[in-house]
């Protein structure tokens, strides 16, 4: 600024100069004026040059200081915010939507299943029963909120889940499944409390939503525990786990304390010969790229302080109950297969029968394969016993026996597991039996006739009529997980 000052001062000298002599011109030779004409012009231009970038050197610098100030003003309201905001969060999709905070202390996730299954059910009957059941069902809707509070060793799950049949007095349109806090050590073990699925059957432990077939097997509905409220201690590392849980019993959610007096212990060993724990979280053989082989074992008690208090657990419906089961899981690229065994003794509270104690047993094989990249095809068998559970004397094909086969495939039409496309169709050899046996009269045997467990509206399984067999199921069901 100051160089071009002086220029412009000096340019201006050199101009009063050339006008005081273009005034004398009477003294000047005309060549003379006209060379000092041309040097006027000259000089103009270059003031005017001059001046130009004087004065774009101006709004230069006054433009850069209201941008700096515009920077500032912008800093300072962000400063603002954050500070009445607290720290900063993340937020995205990994395996569900998720926010966490920006030091990872908090974080909650939110998933969802929905499952809209088509059913259709045949049995045989005479012209005065219905042999034919169809129609659609919502079998499941979830929603489920995961994560950590105060630092990742803190994690809890709370599921939102619908009633099914509300309108034939189903009870309220939801309810809660998992409810539960968990702490885990750096030793491995954790202590778990809350409302979650007892470690019994590995079927059951699976989700619904990484089964297999259409639907879990009816042995698996005999002999769950499903969902209980309780307390687990456990224990993992790369090749063994190992759980226990004390709880209210098999089934025992959204109840009451003191509710029933009912005392009830778990335990569950793992052993994992290959692969990784992680792809046994599924029953299916998708995603699967190495081998993996898992086996299994686990053991259940319960009992009722009050005689008078019973349950329909394991086709016994008793006061208490023993049992154990053993399973083994392999799978590979495009393949998978699974199998296990349980067994529970179960005492009736009805001392009328000599017998008050009765054994009962199921055992599932099933395997799937993968011709195709998104395409499974599985098979499945299940077959099961009730001990001395009869029919009365002219219904002798009431025996107590499952024998079912399934068959069926998957698709996963987005080459993801977040849409998934299953249909099955199932035969029952046996007749399928429901709740006391025909003989649960003290007049008739003198055998305790067991309960049988095996149907449920949620596998669509029904009881027989009478003693008839051949039952047949056709299910096909859309999955979304998101």
């Amino acid at each position: 600024m100051a160089f071009q000052a002086r220029g412009l001062w000096k340019t201006g000298s050199i101009l009063g100069m050339g006008a005081i002599l273009l005034s004398s011109g009477s003294a000047v030779a005309n060549d003379e004026v006209q060379e000092l004409r041309e040097l006027v012009d000259t000089l103009r231009s270059e003031v005017d040059v001059l001046r130009a970038e004087q004065g774009t050197d101006w709004m230069t610098e006054q433009r850069s200081e209201q941008i700096r100030e515009l920077v500032q003003d912008v800093l300072a309201d962000a400063d603002t915010r954050a500070s009445l905001q607290g720290s900063s969060a993340l937020a995205g999709y990994d395996g569900g939507f998720f926010i966490q905070s920006s030091d990872n202390k908090f974080k909650l996730k939110f998933n969802g299943q929905i499952q809209t299954r088509w059913a259709f059910n045949h049995r045989k009957g005479d012209a005065a029963e219905e042999t034919n059941a169809y129609g659609f069902e919502i079998r499941r809707f979830k929603l489920k909120f995961s994560g950590h509070v105060f630092d990742p060793s803190w994690t809890y799950k709370m599921t939102i889940v619908n009633t099914r049949n509300a309108r034939e007095g189903g009870g309220p349109n939801f309810y809660s499944e998992d409810a539960w806090l968990q702490k885990k050590f750096e030793n491995g073990i954790y202590v778990k409390a809350g409302q979650f699925k007892a470690p019994y059957l590995r079927e059951e432990l699976v989700s619904s939503s990484a089964q297999l077939a259409v639907e879990r097997t009816m042995v698996n509905n005999a002999f769950t525990y499903g969902w209980t409220q309780g307390l687990e201690i456990g224990w993992k590392n790369d090749w063994l786990s190992l759980q226990g849980m004390y709880s209210d019993g098999p089934l025992a959610l959204n109840g009451q304390a003191s509710s029933a007096g009912e005392n009830s212990l778990t335990g569950r060993a793992q052993l994992l010969l290959a692969g990784d724990w992680k792809m046994f979280n599924s029953l299916s053989g998708y995603g699967n790229s190495d081998f993996g082989a898992m086996l299994g074992a686990a053991v259940q008690w319960y009992n009722f302080d009050n005689p008078a208090n019973s349950f329909e657990y394991g086709n016994v419906d008793g006061r208490n109950n023993i049992g154990f089961t053993v399973d083994a899981s392999v799978g590979g690229k495009g393949w998978t297969a699974f199998s296990y065994f349980v067994w529970g003794a179960g005492r009736n509270n009805d001392v009328v029968f000599d017998t008050t104690k009765i054994n009962s047993w199921g055992w599932v094989v099933q395997g799937g394969i993968m011709p195709w990249e998104d395409i499974e095809l599985f098979s499945r068998y299940e077959l099961g016993n009730i001990e001395d559970y009869r029919g009365s004397l002219d219904l002798p094909g009431q025996t107590g026996h499952n024998s079912t086969l399934t068959l069926g495939a998957n698709w996963w039409p987005t080459g993801t597991k977040n849409i998934k496309i299953s249909a099955d169709v199932g035969y029952a050899f046996s007749n399928l039996a429901n709740g006391p046996g025909a003989n649960n009269d003290p007049n008739n045997p003198n055998r305790n006739p067991g309960s049988a467990d095996w149907v449920s509206s949620g596998t669509g399984w029904q009881s027989d009529y009478s003693n008839n067999s051949g039952q047949i199921l056709i299910r096909a069901q859309m999955q979304l997980l998101f």
